[in-house]
């Protein structure tokens, strides 16, 4: 983990108890209670990236022998009691989750991801969520593992998730209008891009060129490469 002064060893890993689980999804909760309280329209729950809930989809990392651990079903069981928890705060189209198809990011692999994570996508169906955002598995963090590939992982859950789907991952403007045209999915959202385009949507619209950003400084604790990046304008005066 980081803090101000850089990186720090975390504690050695560990399987969570059965009842540590039930105290964490009352975290969500509480969490979902202070967004509601601090004026948010909504939540997402990131599942992807070796996150925790990642960590008990695949079974790359999840080697439990009880109810969260073996069967496909198990496995997305932390998944469902936490989007369950987060429904009965906001109401479930206030709820969207994020998850990331074949994802390596972190160490993270399982044994048949197509099958995992449409079982994902179609267990999601029963909630009626504001929408599913998947993460491209052409990325990996800050890096781009599969430079080329196509959305593979859109294109295979728009057949099973019926609500609205968000892709990221890989995404330039031109390729995130072709895919959205295409009705694959809903909308496109960008990281990278926008962390060194502070007037993305703008620059998008308006076809403006976008400014490049410095992947040395992601996940670093300054502000230089975050928040000093200019808007179209000043470079111009620049």
């Amino acid at each position: 983990m980081s803090i101000t002064g850089g990186w720090v060893q975390p504690s050695p890993h560990r399987a969570l108890t059965v009842t540590e689980i039930a105290g964490i999804v009352q975290d969500y909760r509480r969490a979902a209670e202070r967004a509601m309280d601090a004026g948010f329209e909504g939540v997402e729950l990131h599942a992807a990236n070796g996150y925790l809930v990642d960590q008990f989809l695949q079974d790359g990392s999840n080697k439990r022998t009880d109810e969260y651990g073996g069967s496909i079903e198990n496995r997305t069981r932390f998944l469902s009691e936490i989007v369950t928890t987060l429904a009965s705060v906001w109401g479930s189209d206030r709820v969207a989750v994020r998850i990331g198809p074949s994802g390596t990011w972190n160490g993270m692999s399982d044994s048949d991801p197509k099958a995992l994570f449409s079982y994902v996508a179609e267990y999601l169906n029963k909630f009626g969520l504001a929408y599913l955002h998947i993460i491209e598995p052409r990325v990996g963090g800050s890096e781009d593992v599969h430079a080329g590939q196509g959305a593979v992982a859109s294109e295979q859950l728009r057949i099973v998730f019926k609500g609205k789907l968000i892709a990221a991952g890989g995404f330039e403007p031109e390729t995130a209008g072709k895919i959205v045209e295409k009705g694959t999915v809903d909308a496109v959202a960008f990281g990278r891009h926008f962390v060194s385009n502070p007037d993305l949507p703008r620059r998008i619209r308006e076809g403006l060129p976008l400014s490049d950003y410095e992947r040395s400084t992601f996940y670093t604790f300054g502000e230089h490469g975050y928040t000093d990046y200019p808007a179209y304008e000043a470079l111009l005066v620049a």
